[in-house]
């Protein structure tokens, strides 16, 4: 544009212009079985609620029949309760193929289904890459000992994207016990919307509901801090308090990296994110000035992270790094077959040790 006239002129460049969002972080899926017939026609595919008025809707609609002992009404119940919002639920036989379908889901709920019925479904979704996290159901019966406690921690797959809950909850005026996933579910809501996905779901209150077995120290040791690396993070009540989630810990224990269910729910959610932004250069030329657009948003993104706390260090140096270039992150052979990768490491759970995300977006060859 030519300016012939003095004065102050506003361009709009056609170019990539990225920016990162903030998605949400705790929306869930709840897995049920075929019992559940007060979702009438829908329950042979996926079911999204907004509220427990949804919930509510939808059952008197159809069937009131049998909801005091349908445990995915009762951990709907329980997941508005504590806090929860916007979520799904699906059939156990089919989540593995509904749910990359549901681009917004993070979590997957078991919601009392059977663990054989869940396990194969959600573990292939679990997969690096994913990020979607998995809330198991610990056992129904008591665990009275360390003995019977690693027993049960035998059942349960080494996955970092994935943590066990245990007792059981009771409610008032309900016979029937009720799985602690859904409750879980929507503390983990609760935390992320007051304090953010980097904070611990742990000390932090149940609501509506008590643990059916009362956990002892003992019991609750072997469950933190198992040999296998498989911890059940233990739901306990404490005189002067109600029913408190005493524990944060994945099913991949023995592993520093992935210990911690915050830190693998931050890097999930930094994943999502950052994925979603770098879609955006698709079919944009894979050249520096791509690459330094994509850094800077990406760079944008982290030190926003950074300043809410979510990240350790005195300095962004100390917090995080972001590269990309050639020579860098990537060779002229992986640029020519059109792949950008960045690298961003954030300090997520000491100082100046990173825990290392890559991530590829496919675009021209340029």
């Amino acid at each position: 544009m030519v300016y012939k006239v003095p004065g102050v002129y506003v361009e709009e460049p056609n170019g990539l212009s990225l920016s990162i969002q903030t998605g949400e972080t705790a929306v869930p899926v709840f897995a049920f079985e075929g019992s559940s017939t007060w979702l009438g026609s829908t329950k042979a595919g996926v079911t999204a609620f907004s509220s427990w008025l949804d919930v509510v809707t939808l059952a008197d609609s159809n069937s009131k029949s049998g909801l005091e002992t349908d445990l995915l009404y009762q951990s709907l119940k329980l997941y508005f309760i504590n806090g929860g919002g916007h979520c799904y639920a699906a059939p156990v036989d089919t989540l593995s193929a509904l749910v990359p379908a549901l681009d917004d889901v993070t979590l997957l709920v078991q919601a009392g289904v059977k663990l054989n019925k869940f396990m194969p479904q959600v573990t292939p979704l679990c997969k690096p890459g994913q990020a979607l996290f998995a809330l198991f159901d610990g056992p129904k019966d008591e665990m009275a000992t360390s003995t019977a406690v690693g027993a049960a921690q035998g059942t349960y797959p080494e996955l970092p994207q994935a943590a066990v809950y245990y007792p059981w909850l009771t409610v008032p005026g309900i016979s029937t016990d009720i799985p602690p996933s859904g409750a879980v579910a929507g503390a983990y809501a609760r935390v992320d919307r007051q304090r953010g996905v980097w904070k611990a779901p742990a000390n932090v209150d149940i609501i509506g509901a008590t643990p059916r077995y009362k956990v002892s120290d003992e019991v609750a040791g072997a469950c933190n801090k198992p040999d296998s690396g498989h911890a059940i993070n233990v739901i306990r009540a404490f005189r002067g308090t109600g029913p408190l989630i005493w524990g944060a810990r994945t099913l991949a224990g023995q592993t520093d990296t992935w210990r911690y269910v915050p830190v693998r729910r931050l890097f999930n959610a930094a994943e999502r994110d950052i994925r979603m932004a770098m879609s955006m250069a698709l079919f944009e030329p894979n050249s520096a000035p791509t690459w330094e657009r994509v850094r800077g948003a990406v760079e944008s993104y982290v030190h926003g992270l950074w300043q809410q706390g979510a990240l350790l260090g005195e300095s962004p140096q100390q917090a995080y790094f972001v590269q990309i270039g050639l020579g860098t992150t990537m060779t002229q052979t992986e640029i020519n077959q059109g792949q950008m990768i960045v690298k961003v490491g954030l300090a997520a759970v000491r100082p100046a040790e990173f825990i290392v995300l890559q991530l590829t977006q496919d675009v021209v060859p340029g």
